[in-house]
């Protein structure tokens, strides 16, 4: 199942020969651009959401279910919710990450192989044994320093000379109305 949630709504949804604002429009979205960000993978659904989608293009709710992919983000929100202090060592292990392949990522913290774990399977937590956990270490370069050039001096300001007032008109110079 190579083809991400946002895909997979969009195939059923040309199979079934609607256009994003109709199929917009049977979900209740608002806006096309909702759908737009949920076919290009920006956005999910809610779960609310999922039934309507399910009925709109004649599939069972349970197969939309089972291709969405925040069982595993909803479980990490869990965790770090619970235990904070793990935020910032997850933030280094994400942006590690990011320049690994997968399979670099997975024989660095000692997984023997991938799988795509459901929300029904990580609803309820595992404990681990200390001795059975992984140890991962990271080096993080210091960032660099840089220096930045002096400031130059602002310059004065520059005074304007007061201009000369108009003379004010005379009675005789104003236009008589008569």
């Amino acid at each position: 199942m190579s083809e991400t949630f946002g895909q997979y709504i969009r195939s059923l949804r040309e199979k079934a020969g609607l256009t994003q604002r109709a199929l917009s429009q049977l979900v209740g979205f608002r806006s096309l651009a909702h759908l737009s960000d949920i076919e290009s993978g920006k956005r999910h659904p809610s779960r609310e959401t999922l039934p309507k989608f399910a009925t709109a293009l004649g599939v069972d709710v349970k197969e939309l279910e089972a291709r969405d992919e925040r069982g595993p983000v909803e479980a990490l929100k869990s965790l770090l919710a619970a235990r904070p202090e793990m935020v910032g060592a997850f933030a280094i292990v994400v942006e590690t990450a990011r320049s690994l392949s997968k399979e670099e990522l997975l024989r660095r913290i000692g997984a023997a192989e991938a799988t795509t774990v459901s929300t029904r399977q990580i609803a309820t937590p595992v404990e681990v044994p200390p001795s059975a956990a992984p140890v991962v270490t990271l080096v993080i370069p210091p960032p660099p320093t840089v220096e930045l050039p002096p400031k130059p001096p602002s310059p004065e300001p520059q005074r304007r000379e007061p201009q000369p007032k108009a003379p004010a008109p005379r009675p005789s110079d104003q236009p008589t109305l008569f």
